[in-house]
């Protein structure tokens, strides 16, 4: 499976517009995510695995238990945006920075997607910084 760009970023900003300092699985299926869909398993396990998410108590893990036969069992626990994460996503919510994914890293991981994000912003930030100062 490959990752959804546009998914993904709608599922950071549903994990960040969580009125609370924490957001579970049940909050994000109001927001319109399905956590019996796999393209849901897959993204979150990639938010994960990058540590963009983590359980509010820090420890392993969002709440899924899969069994031997590929029963998918879901825990409600809370879980948090970490401070990548939010990073991630106010990089994201550029409109420059995404219009720069959509437009040169279409199959880009997320690590790449992370970086690059994240580089475009600082960019474009000096550039406003720069125009300020004159």
């Amino acid at each position: 499976m490959k990752i959804d760009q546009d998914y993904l970023k709608k599922l950071l900003e549903a994990c960040q517009a969580s009125e609370k300092p924490t957001f579970n699985i049940e909050d994000l299926k109001a927001a319109g995510f399905d956590y019996n869909d796999r393209q849901f398993e897959f993204h979150m396990k990639i938010l994960n695995d990058q540590h963009l998410i983590e359980q509010d108590d820090g420890d392993a893990g969002f709440g899924l238990t899969k069994s031997l036969d590929g029963f998918l069992s879901w825990s409600v626990l809370p879980l948090r945006l970490t401070a990548s994460g939010h990073q991630f996503i106010e990089a994201l919510e550029n409109k420059d920075v995404w219009a720069a994914i959509k437009r040169g890293f279409k199959d880009a991981s997320i690590e790449t997607l992370q970086s690059v994000a994240l580089k475009l912003l600082d960019r474009f930030a000096q550039k406003k910084i720069d125009a300020l100062l004159g």
